[in-house]
């Protein structure tokens, strides 16, 4: 495009100097080849000064000294630095942001990098993790402090009812097997309808003690949350126990024990999918966590864009923006010199009018 914008040019002053020299040569065309003359005259007056635009803008035309050329490579600091604050400002906002962040779904994509990554390498990550994560904090007090938050008055309320209810129902439906299982473990030498009616009273009472247990004052019930508190006590402060736990874990650490773990963790991994609502939390959470990410860095985008202006080679510089924007640039120079024509011939015109007069 460059070389066809300098034949345009190149075809601007030759058309001048064949009209000009016509003028001369034919007088009686004369009159014909000022205007043609007039249209490459102006054609070239404008093809040159387009070009001298054009290159002002990349380099010094004729590598001559001219004040305000080379204007791109002179301002490459400005020019990075407004680039960096452009992109960061404009083009990462919050709203454009959550815009693209909606359309990412971390929950569909979950899946596919579990059934993209090899077996060997999942079982590899998850002992890592399992790893890590056991070995990250002492075993005695986490698991305290996981009954202490389990074990509230509330829970444990709903817990043992439901277990009580459990139990009632198992002996109701049971019963007779039950009661055979008692006589079948008898002295021996009662007989049998005593031991029959032994074990029903023994079922009995197991039930009447059952049914004492729905009463949330019961001293059994509390019994039980103290000695439950005692143990979370005991897991958080007591050093002995937290020893043994330690111990514990250290043979739990094992590579053969690890390495099972993992391998059962990534069998459960296989056709794993995320219920409705749990996807959308996910998906909420890395999109949060995401957004906020982004906004964060956009002082980081614009340095870095800033930096990498600052140290492109001027040379490599200016030849990449040449091809990016070069080929429209080029354009301008033509039409400068097609438009600039037309001008002259207007011109032309004005001034034969007004010489007429």
């Amino acid at each position: 495009m460059r070389r066809i914008a300098g034949a345009v040019l190149a075809g601007m002053g030759g058309l001048f100097l064949l009209a000009a020299l016509g003028r001369r040569v034919w007088p009686g065309a004369a009159d014909a080849l000022g205007w043609v003359q007039a249209f490459a005259e102006a054609g070239l007056a404008g093809g040159l000064a387009d070009w001298f635009a054009v290159t002002a803008l990349f380099r010094r035309p004729l590598g001559l000294p001219i004040p305000h050329t080379a204007i791109i490579p002179q301002n490459r600091d400005r020019i990075g630095r407004a680039l960096g604050d452009f992109i960061a400002g404009q083009l990462v906002t919050p709203a454009l942001v959550d815009q693209a962040l909606a359309q990412f779904d971390a929950a569909a994509l979950l899946p596919e990098l579990i059934a993209a990554t090899p077996r060997p390498q999942q079982e590899a990550m998850l002992g890592r993790a399992l790893r890590g994560a056991l070995e990250a904090a002492p075993l005695a007090p986490a698991a305290g402090a996981v009954l202490a938050r389990l074990w509230t008055p509330e829970r444990s309320a709903h817990l043992i009812r439901r277990a009580v209810r459990l139990l009632s129902r198992t002996l109701e439906q049971r019963h007779d097997a039950l009661r055979d299982t008692l006589v079948s473990h008898g002295a021996g030498w009662t007989p049998k309808f005593v031991d029959r009616m032994l074990a029903d009273r023994v079922l009995a009472a197991l039930a009447g003690v059952l049914a004492d247990l729905e009463a949330p004052d019961h001293p059994w019930r509390q019994e039980l949350d103290a000695a439950i508190g005692r143990i979370a006590g005991r897991l958080a402060e007591d050093p002995q126990l937290a020893a043994e736990a330690e111990s514990w874990k250290a043979s739990l650490l094992s590579d053969e024990a690890v390495a099972g773990m993992a391998a059962s963790l990534a069998d459960r991994l296989a056709g794993f999918r995320l219920e409705a609502d749990t996807a959308d939390a996910l998906n909420r959470a890395v999109r949060a966590g995401l957004r906020a990410r982004i906004l964060a860095a956009r002082p980081t985008l614009a340095r870095l864009v800033s930096e990498r202006m600052n140290d492109w080679d001027e040379a490599a510089l200016v030849a990449e923006l040449e091809l990016q924007a070069g080929r429209d640039l080029q354009y301008i120079r033509i039409n400068g010199a097609l438009v600039g024509g037309l001008a002259g011939l207007a011109i032309h015109a004005v001034s034969g009018l007004i010489g007429g007069r």
